[in-house]
Parts: C-alpha cells; sequence; structure tokens
C-alpha cells in the first residue's frame, strides 16, 4: 500500500446541491489519479444568522495544516450570497499568507490563483432552444434575467442566449436583459416591475437560477399573471427548491462536475506535470429538467426522483440491515437520538452513545470525534483556532466492516492526546483505497470543543448531506449537557478550595472501590486533621489560613500513589487518605512517613513565616463485605489523636 497525495478542499455548507455536485466531481476525478481527498467543511450556510454559531464553524479553517496537504481547491461560490465576496477575500488573504501548496477555485477566483469556471453558456444555448422551438418565443417577447453585472458566471449566461439567437439569424438587441443577485429579491424585483406595469409582460422569462425563477413565478402567480399560460419561466441549476415549488420549475443540470475536475486538473499538473491528464466529463445530455413552468408535460421521473430526496419517510424496511438508502432526515428524528444521548449520567456514557448513533452515517469506513482534553472544563472557553493538543475519544467503524485501524474506542483517556498539526494520525497511514476525509467543526455555540472525521472510500462517493449536519448538532448539543451535568457533579462531589473530594465524594468512591474489592485486600484510612489553623488566621489573615489549607492539601494528595486511592477535604482542616487493595502491613506507616516529608518539604520552600503541621492517624484492616468506613475513619481519628499529643508535648 502506498502514501498518495492529498487534495486539501474548502468546502461551505456542504449539502447544497451545488456543493454535492463540486464533490462529485472532486471525488470522481481523486479517485482517477489515486489521490487522497481532505475536506474542511463548516456545516451552515456562510450568511447563517447567528453570527456567534457561524464564527464557530468557520473556525475549522483555523484547523488546517498545509503541510498535510498537496494541493488545495476552494469552493468559492460556498463562501458567497447576495454578491458579497467579503469572506472569499478574507480567505484569499488567510491563504496568501499561510497557505504555500498550489490552490484552484471553482467558478469564483480566490485571489490570484487559477480558476475553473463552468462554461454555462451551451446550457442556455439549449434552454432558450427549447423556448423557441417547443414554444414559439419571440426574440422581441423574451425577457433574460442574471446575476449581478460584470460578474463572469452572470454574463456567461447571457452569452449563451445571445449565441444562439445569432446562430439563427435572430435580432438580439429585441431581448431585454435584466440583472439580479443570483437570489429570491432579484426575481421578485423583475415580478415587480412587471406587476406595475413599468415593464410589458413577457413571453418568456430566462433566469439566470433557479431562486430568481421560483421567487418571479411565485409574485407574478400571487399577482394574478398566469405562469406558464401568459408568462414561460426557466431556471437552472436543477435545485430541490425548483422542484418543489408549487408549481416546478423547469431548469437545467449544469455541469458543475465537470468544473470540480478541470479545477482537480489545475492541481493535478502542477503536482505531476509529467503525468498525463484526464479530461473532465461533457455535460449530460438529459440535462434539461422539464417542470410546469414552461408549459410542457412535466417530467415525471423528474420530480418523483426529487420529492423522494425531499419527503420525510417514517417508514424504512430494516430487514437487510441499515443502509445509505435509508438514511434520511425522518430516520435521524425517528432514532430519538438526541434523547438517548441527553439521557447519559457520566461522559462515558455520553461517549459510548456516541459510537452507538455513528450507525446512522452510514456508509462510512472510520469515525472519529476529536476533542480538547480539557472538553469538560466549562470555565475554560476557546473561541478562535484550536488548542496545541487534542484527544481522540471515540472511534468507530460500520458493523462488520474491515478497517486499517482496527481498534475502535469511546473514552476520555489521556494517552489518546495528539498535536492538533497532525490532525488525524491516520490520516497519513498507507491504505490501499483513497479516501476523503471529511472534517467537521464540533462546538457549543462559540466555545469550540474540537471536530469530527468521517472518512469514506472514494468508491463509496459519499457527499455531506442535512443528515449529517444535524447528527453533529446532536452531538454539539450532548457534549454540552454532560459538560454541564459533570460540573454539577462536581460540585456535589469535591470541595471548591482544595478540588479534592468532600464526604459525599468521598462515600461514592469508597462504594467504588469496595465494587472491585477481593477478599486478599486491606481497607486503608488516612485522617489528617491540621494543627494552629486558627492562629495562621488570626496572625496573618484568612487568605494565608486558605493558602495553608490547599498546602496541605497537596501533601494528602501526594500519597495517593494511584487508582487505589482517593483525597478528601472532610471539613474545615480535616483530610482523610482512604485506599483498598492488596497492601504490606507496614504500608500504613509508610504513608505516615511520606506525608510527614511531603509536609517538611512544604515547610522549607513556603517562604512563610508560619509552618504547617497536623496530627496523623491510620486504620489498617482485612476488607469483608460489608465493612463500615465509619468505623475505619473512628479508629484513625483515635490514633490521630494520639498524635496530636505528641506533637503538643513537643512543642510545650
Amino acid at each position: 500500500m502506498k502514501t498518495r497525495k492529498r487534495i486539501g478542499v474548502i468546502i461551505v455548507n456542504p449539502e447544497q446541491v451545488y456543493q454535492h455536485r463540486i464533490m462529485d466531481g472532486i471525488i470522481t476525478q481523486c479517485k482517477r489519479y489515486d489521490y487522497d481527498i481532505v475536506a474542511f467543511s463548516p456545516l451552515v450556510d456562510i450568511w447563517f444568522m447567528d453570527k456567534i454559531y457561524l464564527n464557530a464553524e468557520m473556525n475549522l479553517i483555523k484547523l488546517i495544516n498545509f503541510d498535510l496537504i498537496d494541493a488545495l481547491l476552494v469552493v468559492t461560490i460556498s463562501l458567497t450570497r447576495n454578491d458579497d465576496y467579503s469572506e472569499v477575500r478574507k480567505l484569499a488573504k488567510y491563504l496568501k499568507e499561510n497557505c504555500p501548496k498550489p490552490v484552484s477555485s471553482v467558478d469564483i477566483p480566490i485571489g490570484d490563483n487559477p480558476c475553473a469556471v463552468t462554461d454555462d453558456a451551451p446550457a442556455f444555448r439549449r434552454i432558450i432552444s427549447h423556448v423557441l422551438d417547443v414554444h414559439g418565443v419571440k426574440p422581441e417577447e423574451l425577457y433574460i434575467l442574471t446575476g449581478r453585472q460584470g460578474l463572469q458566471i452572470a454574463e456567461n449566461r447571457i452569452k449563451g442566449c445571445m449565441e444562439e439567437l445569432r446562430a439563427r439569424g435572430l435580432d438580439t438587441s429585441a431581448v431585454k436583459v435584466f440583472y439580479g443577485d443570483f437570489w429570491f429579491p432579484g426575481g421578485a424585483e423583475l415580478a415587480e416591475r412587471i406587476i406595475s406595469g413599468e415593464l410589458p409582460v413577457p413571453r418568456a422569462v430566462i433566469c439566470g437560477n433557479d431562486f430568481m425563477a421560483i421567487a418571479l413565478t411565485n409574485r407574478l402567480i400571487s399577482a394574478g399573471i398566469k405562469v406558464p399560460e401568459q408568462v414561460i419561466v426557466t431556471g437552472y441549476d436543477a435545485t430541490q427548491d425548483a422542484v418543489v415549488n408549487e408549481t416546478p420549475i423547469t431548469s437545467f443540470i449544469p455541469n458543475i462536475g465537470g468544473s470540480a475536475q478541470a479545477a482537480v486538473n489545475i492541481l493535478h499538473r502542477r503536482l505531476e506535470p509529467d503525468a498525463p491528464e484526464i479530461p473532465p466529463d461533457e455535460v449530460n445530455d438529459n440535462a434539461l429538467c422539464i417542470g410546469g413552468s414552461c408549459g410542457c408535460s412535466t417530467n415525471i421521473n423528474y420530480i418523483r426522483h426529487n420529492f423522494q430526496q425531499a419527503l420525510y419517510k417514517t417508514s424504512h424496511d430494516y430487514t437487510k440491515g441499515y443502509t445509505s438508502d435509508t438514511g434520511d432526515m425522518a430516520t435521524i428524528i425517528e432514532s430519538y437520538m438526541l434523547e438517548k444521548l441527553t439521557s447519559s449520567k457520566t461522559p462515558e456514557e455520553c461517549l459510548e452513545e456516541i459510537s452507538r448513533q455513528t450507525y446512522l452515517l452510514a456508509p462510512y469506513r472510520n469515525f472519529y470525534l476529536i476533542l480538547r482534553p480539557d472538553w469538560l472544563d466549562t470555565y475554560n472557553s476557546l473561541k478562535e483556532g484550536y488548542p496545541p493538543t487534542v484527544r481522540a475519544v471515540v472511534h468507530t467503524i460500520p458493523a462488520g466492516s474491515v478497517s486499517e485501524d482496527r481498534l475502535t474506542y469511546h473514552k476520555d483517556d489521556p494517552h489518546r492526546d495528539f498535536p492538533t498539526s497532525m490532525l488525524l494520525p491516520q490520516l497519513t497511514n498507507p491504505r490501499e483505497n483513497p479516501s476523503v476525509f471529511y472534517f467537521a467543526p464540533v462546538h457549543f455555540q462559540e466555545d469550540t470543543l474540537g471536530y469530527c472525521v468521517l472518512q469514506c472510500d472514494l468508491d463509496q462517493n459519499v457527499k455531506l448531506s442535512a443528515v449529517f449536519r444535524n447528527w453533529v448538532r446532536n452531538i454539539n448539543n450532548a457534549l454540552e449537557m454532560t459538560r454541564v451535568q459533570n460540573r454539577l457533579i462536581s460540585f456535589s462531589l469535591y470541595d471548591s478550595m482544595t478540588g479534592l473530594y468532600n464526604r459525599r465524594g468521598m462515600d461514592r468512591a469508597f462504594n467504588n472501590l469496595c465494587r472491585s474489592a477481593t477478599e486478599r485486600d486491606s481497607c486503608f484510612v488516612c485522617v489528617i486533621d491540621m494543627n494552629w489553623l486558627k492562629r495562621i488566621n488570626d496572625d496573618y489573615g484568612h487568605p494565608e489560613g486558605d493558602f495553608a489549607l490547599l498546602r496541605l492539601a497537596r501533601c494528602a494528595s501526594d500519597i495517593v500513589t494511584d487508582e487505589r486511592f482517593c483525597a478528601i477535604r472532610a471539613g474545615g482542616d480535616e483530610f482523610f487518605v482512604i485506599g483498598i487493595g492488596q497492601f504490606s502491613e507496614n504500608m500504613g506507616e509508610q504513608k505516615k512517613q511520606r506525608l510527614l516529608e511531603a509536609i517538611d518539604r512544604t515547610n522549607r520552600t513556603s517562604g512563610r513565616p508560619y509552618k504547617i503541621s497536623a496530627g496523623i492517624g491510620y486504620c489498617l484492616k482485612k476488607y469483608t463485605p460489608g465493612i463500615k468506613l465509619e468505623e475505619l475513619i473512628h479508629e484513625a481519628d483515635q490514633n490521630m489523636y494520639e498524635h496530636k499529643k505528641l506533637i503538643k508535648e513537643s512543642e510545650t
């Protein structure tokens, strides 16, 4: 197996139809060249109304380590809306400063880098041919509505129409051209001008995309102008929105996949200048999709396919198991995934449930959840970038599958920490077949918790969908609930000053130790009672008293040498250390001496004008089922008072 070249991809809101077609082209061409794909995918629209949430999504761009990719392809249109290119300019500046690798894009350039622009002219020649030949529309009856004036893709769509008219010897000057914004307002504005009488009612309007066509159609109909009886309307892009519109829009499937393949070829020429180049696929002969807006009989198969994608289906045939065919939004909602996740009582249970729910992402090869090592700490937040180290807390593979990394897990284990610059340790592993690695952000509102990675074989041709976005949303919410719940548990189980267990935490810890105890084990209890705390408070102030308590707590923690022991602040100036295990008879005395040495070390290094002192007593007894912790504490307490007497006698 070889290590292959990796093409990085920045693609925002990847569930949209344009982005799906782009990824189809990238996957197809990278498979031909045997390249891996590393896609960084903020999951919401670039103009998502919750800017705090959007910023956390876009923070994913800061994760990219350009040393781990050989070239970068930017899906630029996914960074724009309503002719606003501010995010494109921002990213171009970031790439110029940080990315030394070859860069290309599709349809809109990113900085000075080469761009593969979709040639829409042939598609619009076919659209206008349909309007002219089938519906008999004359040039003087025709309006063309496109995007912003001067934008190459907007002008290209006009160009195709005019080329076809000239090829037929028709007068292009009779055609009225209007510029819009490639969004709903552009179509609605033209409709208002027609409705008001400012413009005569045309026989046909050829729109530069579906969104303008939808808005134009619906506004005309609401004003009593019939579509298609009075006005024929066509769109472009063949989006699901166009199909499910009350009047389905006649549209066209653009060869965006071919443009994406051309963008990969730009990078291929830089990476392997001497290797043969595979040309992009040609436009599909069946690209014209007939809806009701032009007056033709609607293509039922076209409508049926898109309605199938849009339906909320509550019944599936699972007799052959869960497959990608059963994975729609209804499946994730009806799975009650969020309820299962949020019912987790501990972080471990939450991570385990996340691993169970990855079946909803099928098909895939590997799934990884990567979090900040301090993800459970609600007092720390991360709004910009990523920490230098991250932790892999979940890895799953589909049931019955074979993975290069067979070790699956769902555990918050520091041993799985790795430098964030690696992105994913498995990313650079040799593999038999090329893969796509989809990186997506994991966060709660503005607080970045980490990221997740979905690895799929290119043969699986997986694109991220609304299912994936909502699956990750559920994970975000479940992790935050676990964080809050963990903090509340910490309040109830831990002492806020020292971080040691309180008495309630002690009872839980002792019960846990007892569950794994055997007849060969012994129980150990050490009671530590601080001397002269009131004198320190009176002479030096309560902050110094708190400092002394924290120092003694640290000394108590010093004799907690492994998971068989735990330290407790029992209240005020009293501390316990308890443990269950196979202990030697002199272990109690060894622990006491180690504690005294820790106190002496603290006094020598603290720089304070007072010394910390404590009475220490311990009890070591054979473990028996049902043994009472309070009885052990009482015996250790008695021994502690004996030690206190010795201390007082030595000081007088």
